[in-house]
């Protein structure tokens, strides 16, 4: 991702006016990054889905090697619609996991939100900063082919509940793209929107 050389303007009262920003998509689409900043844009608390799961039960990785890829959904899922219920009571920015989605209480409590936002780039892009962050760390990242593979399957996933999609590759800073997430909150809400 290019520097973030682009200021995001903090928007007074933001927080006491903005409802919750959801952050979806897949692996390497640069949730955490946005996400810090689109926060500190709106005044509101960050939470990122995987740290909260890593903090409560240890690495991921750990949980897929150990307890293999359905327990580890079924602990995601869990956490993700606790954490998706306690926006109604305190607004937050929160980024989930790439395959959160794949949990249908998960996709009915982001039907209920105004504001689900899905990153999108290109697959070299994905694929470039998963390796950056150490592809070996990230169970369903083995291969370059199974992971494109899999990329592929989860669009319609994450088409069926974004509210925007809103791309985000190489040629964007992380605050460029987390302007235009405080911009499409200002406006109307639900209905398909991308740029």
């Amino acid at each position: 991702m290019s520097g973030d050389s682009h200021p995001v303007a903090v928007h007074e009262g933001a927080a006491s006016e903005t409802a919750a920003v959801v952050l979806i998509g897949f692996m390497g689409a640069g949730k955490s990054a946005v996400g810090r900043w689109l926060a500190g844009a709106l005044q509101l608390p960050f939470i990122d889905t995987d740290q909260v799961i890593e903090q409560e039960h240890g690495p991921i990785a750990r949980i897929f090697l150990e307890q293999g890829e359905q327990a580890f959904r079924r602990l995601e899922s869990s956490t993700v619609c606790v954490t998706l219920a306690a926006t109604e009571q305190s607004s937050a920015v929160i980024a989930l996991g790439g395959g959160a989605v794949l949990s249908g209480d998960v996709r009915a409590s982001l039907q209920r939100l105004p504001f689900v936002i899905w990153l999108t780039a290109s697959p070299e892009t994905h694929w470039r900063r998963v390796c950056d962050d150490g592809a070996n760390e990230r169970p369903l990242a083995a291969d370059k082919a199974g992971f494109v593979r899999l990329l592929d399957e989860r669009a319609a996933l994450y088409n069926s509940v974004a509210t925007h999609c809103v791309h985000n590759d190489d040629d964007r800073s992380a605050s460029e793209v987390a302007g235009e997430i405080v911009a499409l909150t200002l406006g109307p809400a639900r209905g398909k929107h991308t740029s």
